[in-house]
């Protein structure tokens, strides 16, 4: 089946009020506005290329449907009779993270007994932020999309008397855990189409093969405005992967994708999390991944209007069509900071010992030092809508005086990307 059979788009209605808003944080709305305003329609998939299937599906205004063996599974396991299961989606130092089979529901679960508190640490940086978030942008309309933190665990929680039989025998339950909503990986043409533009011709030849890998389905991917780079590399390509896959800004600049507009939702998003919930953002993750289609929620006056299977289908998922979005998660390396000197330096560095999300100071390439200016402007903007201390600027201001360690990566081709 040709991938122009495989997926479809929807148009997309946004509701968002832009009154109240600086300037920067207008121009993000109108943004958004105008990508929604123009839909990829059925004509166009037909003919598009791999380039243009990203350069649409990854401005993350549009709805895609897809076919794929994962989403026909979610969709089945969504049914009111299938049998749920949790199975394994990833693996960090703290926790692996299972998904509940047909939900939007994942579990991260401690990976040894010495990391329990680390858990709990993320379960209240989740809070935290959560609650910030919803302060000043309660539909991520300006900021990257925070899993929803819906349960912390324990041994003696009533959760595994109910579900621990759904998890895989050689799983060591009744530990401490927290429920999370789930980060969708990106839906098939978007894994296809990522092949054909930017892999290697080998693994394209086998690109069916490639594709079904279990690897290769769970593919969310990392958006490195912070680093110039090439993933068509040669040599071992037997270990490439689309799982935490790297785009590097010159990649998305070369698929036409709006770097500026990344740039502010991560600079909203890092101003929230420092200011707002007052946590350092240290080895955060910013990433694109997918989530089901959903009517949007109606109000109460609506569903007093609605009809039984009218309110049934406002609710309703649909796994077979997604949505792509930018997603900010994996907090248990965060920590709380003062807002004085020593915090400063500890939002230094957090910033510096990240991955290369975020932009750059003090680049030699003209892109990259617009694209430090965006975020900066949009850091500061949303930074004194929680404060109207100088420290934001004195966080700014440090970064700009003292070279990161992106600075110096950022002046050669690294292609080990795939196996960090």
């Amino acid at each position: 089946m040709s991938r122009q059979e495989q997926r479809r788009t929807d148009e997309r209605e946004s509701e968002y009020s832009i009154n109240s808003l600086s300037d920067s944080i207008k121009g993000m709305a109108i943004d958004t506005l105008r990508l929604i305003s123009q839909p990829f329609t059925e004509e166009e998939l037909n003919d598009a290329t791999p380039e243009q299937v990203l350069q649409r599906m990854l401005s993350t205004a549009s709805y895609i449907s897809t076919t794929s063996s994962l989403a026909k599974k979610y969709q089945r396991a969504n049914e009111p009779s299938a049998i749920r299961l949790f199975e394994e989606l990833g693996k960090g130092q703290c926790g692996t993270v299972y998904g509940f089979v047909g939900s939007s529901t994942a579990v991260k679960l401690a990976n040894y007994e010495e990391k329990y508190k680390e858990l709990g640490e993320d379960y209240s940086a989740y809070i935290k932020i959560h609650e910030a978030i919803q302060e000043c942008d309660p539909d991520h309309e300006i900021s990257a999309r925070l899993p929803k933190a819906y349960d912390f665990i324990g041994p003696k929680s009533e959760f595994w008397n109910e579900y621990n039989l759904l998890f895989d025998p050689q799983v060591k339950v009744r530990g401490y855990g927290l429920t999370l909503e789930r980060i969708f990986p990106a839906p098939f043409p978007v894994r296809e189409a990522l092949v054909d533009a930017l892999l290697p011709p080998i693994i394209k030849r086998n690109k069916a093969k490639f594709l079904a890998k279990p690897e290769n389905k769970n593919c969310l991917i990392r958006l490195y405005l912070g680093r110039r780079h090439t993933t068509k590399v040669q040599g071992k390509v037997q270990n490439l992967k689309l799982q935490n896959f790297p785009l590097h800004v010159n990649e998305m600049e070369d698929l036409g994708l709006d770097t500026e507009r990344f740039a502010r939702l991560m600079a909203n998003t890092l101003a929230i999390i420092h200011w707002g919930a007052g946590i350092d953002g240290d080895d955060i993750e910013f990433v694109l991944g997918s989530s089901p289609v959903q009517n949007k929620t109606p109000t109460s006056k609506e569903l007093e209007t609605l009809k039984l299977w009218e309110m049934a289908e406002a609710c309703d998922r649909k796994f077979t069509q997604r949505t792509m979005e930018m997603w900010v998660f994996d907090l248990n390396e965060c920590s709380p900071v003062t807002n004085d000197e020593a915090g400063i330096e500890q939002l230094v560095r957090a910033f510096n010992n990240n991955d290369p999300y975020y932009p750059q100071p003090g680049q030699s390439n003209e892109n990259d030092r617009k694209l430090w200016s965006v975020f900066r402007k949009t850091y500061l903007d949303m930074s004194h809508r929680f404060t109207e201390s100088m420290n934001p600027g004195r966080f700014i201001k440090t970064l700009e005086e003292e070279p990161s360690k992106e600075n110096s990566k950022n002046k050669r081709i690294d292609s080990l990307a795939f196996f960090e």
